[in-house]
């Protein structure tokens, strides 16, 4: 029986999230809001997971500095275990600088500090092989990308694989992701991140990574793209609206989750709205529910997320996010 229900590997960073007027190339704003807290995508997966009420771990790389604290009691205040984070001497934590403005748009710039360190002695494969799904996002740094693809080549065939593209992922290609998106149950990314990675449009993008081995492709569309022609159901049939938020593809079917308002008030920050969307569509995936509710969880535990600053702050509960979602989905 596995010790752990999800443990994490990837990036450990500290957000430093700006709110602003506008997110401008050249010129000037006052800032309204700065919100500073834990991130990294799969981290923020997995601290909503626990929080959710799913037994987590995580292992990933911290400097010996204050930042590292603030990681630590973080993952603390929802219980993720924390035995095998490392400390990086003499070097910093990892770190990100977010501007995000009133239209949605966002900039982020990322210094991988301690994340670019993680090395293959870093690396506790029993650990690892512990828990019933491994969730993998980007560190920064060729090294740590190597050391997941020997993870993942190490975990027996019972464990579920799930990974977050981002944009510094989707940077690299999909050659780079070759092994790991071979193995995955699950991979999760934007549209536009999809495009990059694979240098195709949709639907073939998503395709791709079907054919490579990966058992469910999750594209995610922000608040929502109106109903393409290839965005069939699982019936082959298609409809005219509303928008669809999220389009999922597998070897089994294809399904679109229409886009509602599920946040139920004004949106904050829409920073690590696609890692908390994970979140409920990975506890929805333990539970075994059908990929359709897993998404609409997923929706919902996002719409949770954009009521705070950075993506931590208004993540749900368990009965929170089964109590939205039964106001919203039937």
């Amino acid at each position: 029986m596995p010790d752990f229900d999800v443990i994490g590997l990837g990036a450990l960073n500290i957000d430093r999230v700006y709110s602003v007027p506008q997110v401008v190339t050249d010129g000037a704003y006052l800032i309204d809001e700065v919100a500073v807290d834990a991130g990294g995508s799969s981290a923020n997966t997995a601290y909503g997971l626990a929080k959710l009420g799913l037994s987590c771990g995580f292992l990933g790389a911290i400097g010996d500095d204050a930042d590292a604290k603030i990681i630590l009691r973080s993952f603390a205040e929802v219980g993720v275990d924390t035995s095998h984070i490392v400390r990086k001497p003499e070097v910093a934590t990892g770190s990100v600088l977010a501007f995000a403005d009133e239209e949605g748009n966002r900039a982020m710039y990322v210094e991988p500090g301690a994340n670019a360190l993680f090395e293959p002695q870093d690396l506790d494969t029993a650990y690892l092989a512990s828990a019933r799904l491994v969730l993998f996002s980007s560190f920064g740094g060729d090294i740590p990308l190597a050391v997941q693809r020997a993870a993942v080549e190490a975990l027996p065939p019972t464990a579920a694989v799930a990974l977050s593209i981002d944009a510094l992922l989707a940077h690299g290609g999909l050659d780079a992701l070759t092994e790991l998106v071979s193995r995955c149950t699950i991979t999760f990314a934007n549209a536009d991140e999809l495009k990059e990675l694979t240098g195709l449009e949709l639907p073939a993008a998503a395709e791709a990574l079907i054919e490579l081995g990966c058992q469910t492709v999750v594209v995610t569309f922000g608040q929502g793209i109106a109903r393409q022609r290839w965005m069939e159901t699982a019936t082959g049939e298609r409809g005219e609206e509303p928008p669809i938020v999220c389009w999922l593809i597998s070897k089994n079917g294809r399904w679109a989750l229409p886009a509602l308002p599920t946040h139920e008030g004004p949106i904050a920050d829409a920073t690590g709205a696609g890692d908390a969307f994970a979140g409920g569509f990975l506890w929805g995936f333990l539970a075994e529910e059908h990929p359709l509710r897993c998404a609409s969880l997923g929706h919902v535990a996002a719409g949770f997320c954009l009521a705070g600053m950075g993506c931590r702050a208004s993540l749900p509960t368990r009965e929170a996010l089964l109590a939205r979602h039964a106001r919203h989905f039937r």
